[in-house]
């Protein structure tokens, strides 16, 4: 695969191959805690602080943001000491990598559902394009290599910067022999210009010039404050308790909010490509009869009094089932329930003799209320039966409804 400017461009596996080769080294000054936002940070020559931030808005995506540093601080390796033989890094220790993995355990069963799987994923995914982008650059903790373009040669001696003329021989080691001819100062005649330092000097009656002064970065504060902001709305929203739906149009108002901020500022315009997959999320969520977040269920209920049924019955794919039949009513006493189905069916066993009002909806699919059938899309049926015995005896109130699938209440 080859990129816009006709080079080769690394695939995925060798992405990451090149990140385990030459992942960030935590430092051991600097650092907070275990030092992994730092490493990422001086690896990659972003601000530690973003990369805080980043952890601390993953852990309302169901702890994912915690499982991320527990999984840094365990995979990266540590800084040495510097001393004479050791090596330049070394992996975590013994007793270091017991506690980690002993916290990581009861980390990883926190994030089982969707949320914090779909943090763990773009934490990845972020991981995955900084390095892609910015593998290139030197860190911040690393010395050029001799002989390097980033090793500007610089005036050689001790401690009054003693210049070496041009030519001077130099040994292996890059040190100047004894055969250089050093000065600290110019001499007082020199016809021929030969000292270093008149050559730098201007030329009579020249004045000299003010450098233009290079043109300013464009300012990216309003897109990434703008996105942390919108990630926090949605994870604190998410952990709240709202919807997906809820929570994804919250961030998208966030991200309209720092869009119209961004236009007095002259900046922000990288919030579009953001803002409108999260206005097609938000409203596919919005429209779908599927809530994730409350995963999949399979009820089997069959109380044996009429105490122990409870008043609502929810999920978002599979069936549940109401075994009531086996119940019994004294006279005038009431029950009422409720059941509602994202995906799937809802299927009631009544007691014979019992009063019933049954409602049961659908938006796609077929209903089937003690005999009244329905079908197709949004069919309703709103019935009152006696039941065998005709008025009288107990009476139960059911309002049952799913998003796609069946309805049905039975006898018995």
């Amino acid at each position: 695969m080859r990129g816009p400017d006709g080079k080769k461009t690394a695939g995925i596996e060798d992405t990451v191959r090149d990140f385990w080769a030459d992942r960030p080294v935590r430092p051991r000054t600097g650092t907070k805690l275990g030092g992994v936002s730092a490493a990422l940070g001086n690896r990659y020559g972003i601000d530690p602080v973003l990369v805080r931030v980043a952890f601390v808005v993953g852990t309302f995506y169901g702890g994912a943001g915690i499982v991320l540093y527990l999984l840094g601080w365990l995979l990266l390796p540590r800084e040495g000491t510097g001393r004479p033989g050791e090596s330049r890094s070394h992996t975590t220790s013994g007793p270091m990598l017991v506690l980690l993995v002993l916290l990581l355990i009861p980390a990883l069963f926190a994030v089982t559902d969707l949320a914090g799987l779909f943090g763990l994923i773009l934490g990845g995914l972020a991981l995955y394009l900084l390095h892609r982008h910015y593998r290139d650059r030197t860190p911040r903790d690393r010395t050029p290599a001799p002989g390097s373009p980033a090793q500007v040669e610089q005036p050689t001696g001790g401690e009054n910067n003693t210049w070496v003329y041009p030519g001077a021989d130099r040994d292996s080691a890059g040190y100047s022999t004894a055969a250089e001819t050093e000065r600290t100062s110019p001499p007082s005649w020199d016809p021929l210009g030969a000292a270093p330092f008149a050559w730098d000097l201007p030329e009579p009656g020249e004045q000299h010039q003010p450098e233009p002064e290079p043109p300013r970065a464009q300012r990216r504060s309003v897109t990434l404050v703008t996105l942390g902001l919108a990630l926090s709305a949605g994870g604190i929203s998410m952990a709240s308790g709202m919807s997906p739906a809820d929570a994804v149009a919250i961030g998208v108002g966030v991200l309209g909010t720092g869009m119209v901020v961004g236009a007095f500022l002259h900046g922000g315009r990288g919030l579009i490509g953001f803002a409108v997959p999260a206005a097609v999320l938000a409203m596919l969520l919005s429209v779908l009869p599927i809530d994730p977040w409350r995963g999949f269920t399979s009820q089997q209920v069959r109380p044996d009094t009429i105490g122990a049924v409870r008043g609502n019955y929810t999920g978002s794919v599979g069936n549940i089932e109401l075994h009531l039949d086996d119940l019994r009513f004294a006279e005038g006493q009431d029950l009422g329930t409720r059941a509602h189905i994202g995906l799937g069916n809802i299927s009631v066993h009544l007691p014979p003799d019992v009063d019933a009002t049954v409602r049961c909806s659908t938006d796609m699919g077929a209903v089937d209320c003690l005999g009244e059938q329905r079908e197709g899309r949004q069919p309703r049926v709103e019935t009152t039966d006696f039941g065998a015995d005709g008025p009288g005896g107990g009476t139960i109130t059911l309002d049952l409804t799913a998003g796609t699938g069946n309805v049905e209440v039975f006898r018995g």
